[in-house]
């Protein structure tokens, strides 16, 4: 089990975690946290080690509390609905979850974690690939630097690593949550045009002195290299 530090956090900014939970057998695959500074892209911490994915989500806890409740996603898929069914008992506070609203039915659904697929995770990876050419990112941590250069995708469009992909998976799950750092879970979507409430709305707005909205100024009708 090692953790390694690059730096200490600052109290003034954001950080993100990406989890890739595994078995925790002694000779399988590491469970990986990834640390991001959300405000200068750095990798602030990293956490690799053979552990029961339960035991994980204790050590997740620690570290993301520690890194100002880190917004923390972890893999869903497998054994990472142990560490997300864990983390939930322990009341972790920024869980990343999806969230979003029935339009019909105008109920709330919910997903914790990210669940990779076929679909998702050429997603995360190009994103991570982008994100590392343009330089938004800051690695330190030398073990993750080797696992990139090794991670290519296949003839049959099959991405992974060799020996291990651990590290990166973790990295672009954590790459993925700067873009919900700062955002909304979901946004409730008003359809009421023409509506009561709709010129309740734009009412409010004018009378904001700084917004200089007047009501109906706007009106219309119809509307295989490695990554690294």
């Amino acid at each position: 089990m090692t953790v390694t530090m690059f730096a200490d956090p600052d109290v003034s900014h954001q950080y993100v975690m990406g989890v890739d939970t595994a078995e925790g057998l002694a000779h399988g695959d590491y469970s990986v946290i990834q640390v991001l500074d959300v405000n200068t892209g750095e990798q602030a911490a990293i956490y690799h080690a053979h552990i029961a994915p339960d035991l994980l989500a204790e050590e997740v806890f620690m570290l993301g509390l520690y890194f100002n409740d880190a917004l923390c996603c972890v893999e869903s898929n497998n054994h990472g609905l142990t560490t997300i069914t864990e983390l939930r008992h322990l009341n972790y506070p920024r869980l990343f979850r999806r969230r979003s609203l029935n339009q019909v039915s105008n109920r709330v659904s919910q997903e914790f974690g990210w669940k990779t697929t076929r679909t998702s995770k050429p997603l995360m990876i190009d994103e991570l690939g982008s994100a590392l050419r343009n330089d938004e990112l800051v690695l330190y941590d030398k073990f993750t630097i080797a696992e990139l250069r090794t991670f290519v995708r296949n003839e049959r469009g099959s991405m992974s690593g060799s020996p291990y992909d651990d590290r990166v998976m973790a990295l672009a799950l954590a790459n993925q949550m700067r873009k919900y750092a700062h955002a909304s879970e979901y946004k409730v979507k008003h359809d009421d045009y023409w509506t009561l409430d709709w010129f309740a709305r734009l009412a409010n707005k004018q009378s904001d002195p700084g917004s200089g909205t007047v009501i109906g100024a706007s009106t219309r009708r119809g509307t295989p290299n490695g990554l690294y």
